[in-house]
């Protein structure tokens, strides 16, 4: 049963996500330990995670055979667009509706979970089809 669950593309995307997921909020939770201010600890938990995600799901969950330089590229833009989305959503959470800084650091983690999950699949890491020629 694990073994059909890991063969699964989704699955393997969660469980890299979980990874990067404690790697990406245990930075930014420890940084608030720190008194960095939230955003400046959402950019640096960002741009650590956006490293620790590409090589795994590079290599892991998409399994990509594209040249790296340019599906670097997509991957980045993808996290670039999902952080500021996340960045707006996380002041809204916090600064707006008054949210723990936790909490909505957690709330955020749903919406740039699906933005870079749906980014992914369809742009960064999307298998170029072959086209072939009809005679």
């Amino acid at each position: 049963m694990i073994k059909k669950l890991l063969q699964r593309q989704e699955f393997r995307f969660l469980l890299v996500g979980g990874l990067n997921t404690f790697v990406g909020y245990g930075v930014y939770a420890v940084l608030l330990l720190f008194n960095i201010n939230y955003l400046v600890a959402n950019t640096i938990s960002t741009i650590i995670g956006i490293g620790h995600s590409y090589l795994w799901n590079r290599f892991y969950t998409f399994k990509s055979k594209e040249k790296a330089g340019k599906e670097l590229l997509k991957f980045v833009s993808v996290y670039v667009a999902s952080y500021i989305i996340g960045t707006i959503t996380l002041f809204t959470f916090k600064s707006i509706l008054n949210i723990s800084p936790y909490i909505a650091g957690l709330l955020n983690l749903v919406i740039t979970t699906l933005i870079s999950w749906f980014g992914h699949k369809n742009f960064s890491f999307r298998k170029q089809e072959v086209q072939h020629d009809k005679k």
